[in-house]
């Protein structure tokens, strides 16, 4: 049985392909740790461009709510809230 041209065309691009190397040669556990770091970076740059951490938030918030507590218990009755 002989190739028709397209077919022929498949299998040599298919062995040029194989060739250049094109598919990665790396290990997948390579592969998967580089994906890792190139996911923290761009989580990284996300932080940075979305402003302060949750944390930071939360931290900001508590201590806020602190000073309104203590401004609040030291207010002598019959005093307006400002």
């Amino acid at each position: 049985m002989t190739d028709t041209p397209k077919q022929e065309a498949n299998v040599i691009s298919l062995a040029a392909a194989r060739r250049n190397k094109s598919v990665s040669d790396k290990p997948r556990h390579v592969r998967k740790q580089e994906a890792r770091a190139e996911k923290a970076k761009q989580a990284e740059a996300n932080r940075v461009r979305s402003g302060r951490t949750k944390l930071e938030r939360a931290q900001d918030r508590a201590a806020s709510e602190k000073v309104k507590k203590l401004v609040d218990g030291s207010r002598l009755d019959g005093e307006k809230e400002s």
